[in-house]
């Protein structure tokens, strides 16, 4: 599913807006709840559609295809906005947001399903409330606040488009190591002030 969702998104997305690109990814993968809501109020056995061919089109598939599909453009964002030779901590750093926010995530899972009333272990499990949180949570509030979220923080610009002129805001790109080692009679002086102007700027 996930090289399937590479293709469709070179194939059908590459040349979007990046705004375009992931509020389509998002309604997507809201509207893909509507099926687990479907599934969990047995409504799909009311048509004559067994659990196991039901669930192939809810969230648990299509949402692998679009979580691949939402992380191109992300990733895409990331490498235009990162400073020339700083790449990897750009990428460091936002993994290390992404892994934070799953951890509070799933705590705030928790939280709710316990807050709901729900009984999810032993004999007497209660799945009530299920149907309200998954429209809730899953479609509603993605949609209300994800995608003006969306309109206000991500650029309005195209994906192929060039954002950032890093010679124009004084970068100052390190020069590779083969040079600066045949770089015969450099003197410390040079060296230094070379080095100042690199660590003002990071």
């Amino acid at each position: 599913m996930s090289f399937l969702s590479v293709l469709l998104y070179q194939r059908f997305l590459s040349t979007w807006k990046f705004t375009s690109a992931i509020i389509l990814t998002l309604v997507i993968s809201s509207f893909a709840s509507i099926v687990d809501v479907i599934l969990v109020l047995r409504w799909n056995l009311k048509i004559g559609i067994p659990d196991k061919v039901f669930f192939m089109f809810g969230n648990a598939i299509v949402g692998s295809i679009v979580i691949t599909l939402q992380q191109i453009p992300y990733s895409l964002l990331y490498a235009k906005l990162a400073p020339p030779g700083m790449e990897s901590a750009v990428f460091a750093y936002n993994v290390g947001i992404a892994n934070f926010l799953s951890i509070v995530e799933s705590l705030l899972g928790a939280a709710i399903v316990h807050w709901s009333g729900m009984t999810t272990v032993g004999d007497h499990c209660d799945f009530q409330a299920l149907p309200k949180l998954i429209v809730i949570l899953q479609i509603i509030i993605p949609l209300v606040v994800g995608i003006p979220a969306v309109l206000f923080l991500i650029p309005n610009v195209l994906q192929t488009e060039h954002m950032i002129d890093w010679e124009k805001e004084g970068w100052v790109i390190a020069a590779p190591v083969a040079e600066q080692s045949g770089a015969i009679g450099t003197s410390q002086d040079s060296f230094d002030e070379g080095s100042e102007q690199q660590l003002f700027l990071l």
